[in-house]
């Protein structure tokens, strides 16, 4: 992973990074250096230093009435992740606080979403674990039109994690592939007693997993768009239709 990409994982927007990246190359220098170097507008660059040095990652000094700006010792990132974690765990507490007071107004309005749509990897993520949070050992997730997504690369890291955390809770999957995904999620294959595979030539567009009440299509672009479908009546017809498919898909 680069430089660049690290640092926006760890919370850095894009112009922090290009001025943090640019005084760590520079030195001790002036705000109009930084503006040449990073191509920043000079508000924005004025906004980025702020903000750095609100991070403890960047300081300066006053030469000749100017301000000298300079990066800290690049293990201050690892305070930063620290102080990151310490705030993490302090909002965790106070949400669990909270959560009794809005669970409960949710429930005195009345869930009346049927269908819900969740957005990009990180929404994947929410709906997959809400997937594996819901079900418990033995239970099972029905899956047909299995592919391997416009982003094969992440596709394959997110299904393999995802694999490993259903068998890890003894989740149960039935997964009907499209014929030229074969082979290319390697975790499907370590649980024969938890997985079952079969493969169809046709190839769908997207994916469809039943689980309890729910009903989730999946259309695997590199911004993945998940749809969750929350009916009972609509997941059992859906179960019929994967036993139909099943018998016809090929080992």
């Amino acid at each position: 992973m680069s430089i660049e990409s690290t640092l926006e994982e760890i919370g850095l927007t894009k112009n922090e990074i290009k001025i943090y990246v640019a005084l760590l190359d520079l030195g001790l220098t002036t705000s109009g250096a930084i503006i040449k170097q990073t191509g920043v507008h000079t508000s924005k660059v004025y906004d980025g230093l702020e903000r750095l040095m609100e991070k403890g990652l960047v300081t300066y000094i006053v030469k000749a009435n100017r301000k000298n700006f300079k990066a800290v010792n690049p293990e201050r990132l690892l305070d930063f992740l620290e102080d990151k974690r310490k705030r993490i765990v302090f909002q965790e507490k106070e949400v669990r606080e909270i959560l009794p007071e809005l669970k409960l107004k949710q429930q005195l309005v009345g869930d009346t979403t049927d269908a819900e749509v969740f957005k990009s990897w990180k929404g994947m993520d929410a709906v997959y674990r809400m997937l594996r949070e819901r079900l418990g050992r033995g239970e099972v997730n029905l899956v047909f039109g299995a592919s391997k997504g416009e982003d094969e690369v992440q596709v394959k890291r997110f299904f393999n994690r995802h694999l490993q955390l259903l068998a890890e809770k003894g989740i149960k999957q039935r997964i009907i592939y499209n014929e030229e995904a074969r082979g290319s999620i390697e975790a499907q294959t370590k649980y024969p007693k938890l997985f079952s595979t079969r493969y169809m030539a046709n190839t769908t567009p997207a994916e469809i997993n039943i689980w309890a009440d729910k009903v989730m299509i999946v259309i695997l672009r590199k911004n993945p768009t998940v749809i969750l479908v929350s009916d009972q009546k609509v997941a059992d017809s859906f179960r019929v239709y994967f036993e139909v498919m099943w018998g016809l898909a090929k080992k």
